[in-house]
């Protein structure tokens, strides 16, 4: 990777792994709260779009568009925050980190040099989880959710590097973050009713922080890195965002992390770095398909 490409990867890690410190002393409802941040960054980015006179997309690519938003940013927040209290939260995390190789798995690109890094990064997830991590029989329902919505967030992303590669990325992030707030907008109201729309001051400008720096930057950065990497690399940055989540966490509590913290960050880093600098001549085919390629 080329230096700047690399510190905007670690910038989106580093905003995406720090959310969870604006939103941890509020008291509200996740769903609506989530769709008042995607409306504000995505007001934002529709204004800068006007601002730079960025070309309008066809009908086809704002349609694709707003639906790979729905696969990105709306459902799986939906299926996160209905597991998030069915299963432990190190089992969470670790099948989150199964997203890059969902990525690559759907590509054909889970096998040679990018295999070993793929699943190095989900152990030492694991690792990094352990203190939370259970593997309950009962919790299988809420597994089942949270492994949907990293394959939804890897389906949409393969979808926008496929299809929408010529596509302005503040456009496609401001279809994106508006088709999910209205997608989470009508879930919360289904399911956490009108007082989920009772929004403080304080609540307010939180969001509103979170949207400029985890939307109405962040995304636009996201697709930019897509221009120049793989699907299963690019989506490997949630190794990274967990990484510092666990790492502030310890920070704020003023505790030591274990060895095995320790041992798992540096897995995951590692598996990170592998991932990154594979080439597509190291890897050789391997499908979801039940049948050989050529068969």
């Amino acid at each position: 990777m080329r230096l700047r490409s690399f510190a905007m990867f670690l910038l989106i890690g580093l905003l995406w792994g720090s959310e969870w410190l604006a939103g941890r002393d509020l008291d509200s409802a996740p769903l609506a709260a989530l769709a008042l941040r995607y409306g504000i960054a995505a007001l934002l980015l529709f204004a800068v779009t006007l601002m730079r006179r960025v070309p309008r997309p066809s009908r086809r690519q704002a349609a694709i568009a707003a639906a790979s938003g729905i696969g990105f940013a709306a459902l799986p927040a939906i299926l996160i925050s209905w597991a998030s209290g069915r299963v432990s939260p190190g089992l969470l995390v670790v099948l989150l980190a199964m997203t890059p190789l969902l990525a690559a798995l759907m590509e054909g690109r889970a096998s040679g040099g990018s295999l070993a890094p793929l699943l190095g990064g989900v152990g030492g997830t694991a690792l990094l989880a352990a203190q939370g991590l259970s593997f309950a029989a009962a919790q299988w329902v809420g597994a089942a959710a949270a492994l949907a919505a990293g394959a939804l967030i890897a389906s949409a992303v393969v979808a926008v590097k496929r299809r929408l590669a010529e596509m302005p990325v503040a456009m496609l992030a401001a279809i994106q973050l508006a088709s999910g707030a209205m997608c989470v907008a009508g879930s919360s109201w289904l399911l956490e009713g009108r007082s989920g729309f009772v929004w403080t001051g304080k609540l307010v400008r939180a969001e509103a922080a979170l949207a400029v720096f985890g939307g109405a930057l962040a995304l636009p950065l996201y697709y930019r890195l897509l221009e120049t990497m793989e699907s299963f690399q690019l989506t490997a940055s949630q190794w990274l965002v967990t990484v510092v989540g666990v790492g502030e966490g310890l920070l704020l509590e003023r505790e030591p992390p274990s060895w095995r913290m320790l041992a798992g960050a540096a897995l995951v880093l590692a598996s990170l770095a592998a991932l990154l600098a594979a080439r597509p001549e190291d890897e050789a085919m391997l499908t979801l398909r039940s049948t050989p390629p050529h068969a």
